[in-house]
């Protein structure tokens, strides 16, 4: 008997743990491909699951196509927009507090690597070398 309650304990507390584990992440989306819009002022939050579906749905048919993730706790941003049926092009914003000059870190990604690297985003772990990025400016 006592081993019974040895396990039972043992496997309540590796539930416990696991359940600490999950952490809370308040990362918002927009969205355009032409005919769904979801702006950034919504602040429409989305899970990483969430946002490899709307990843699939965007039309790269639609020359203006675009996706982006903000998050709202660590204030960092991705962007992407779908080339092809595995062509992703991405960048990030550089910002200065909340001031934005035109500077950006773009890069260029399949399907796989672009997914690997939201995840990494979404977890809140270093995502960014996992493509490889150039300095642009976008003059306006």
């Amino acid at each position: 008997m006592k081993r019974l309650i040895q396990t039972q304990i043992e496997s309540d507390s590796q539930k416990l743990e696991t359940a600490t584990d999950v952490k809370y992440q308040n990362i918002i989306y927009y969205y355009w491909d032409g005919e769904k819009t979801v702006t950034q002022n919504q602040q429409v939050k989305i899970d990483f699951l969430g946002a490899v579906s709307e990843m699939e749905k965007l039309d790269h048919t639609f020359e203006r196509n675009f996706i982006g993730f903000q998050n709202c706790s660590t204030g960092e941003y991705v962007q992407f927009v779908r080339l092809g049926n595995d062509s992703w092009y991405a960048d990030v914003p550089i910002k200065d507090c909340n001031n934005w000059e035109g500077y950006l870190w773009a890069g260029y990604g399949n399907t796989k690597s672009i997914t690997d690297m939201l995840k990494l985003f979404f977890e809140e772990i270093p995502w960014f070398d996992a493509i490889p990025w150039k300095m642009r400016r976008i003059i306006q």
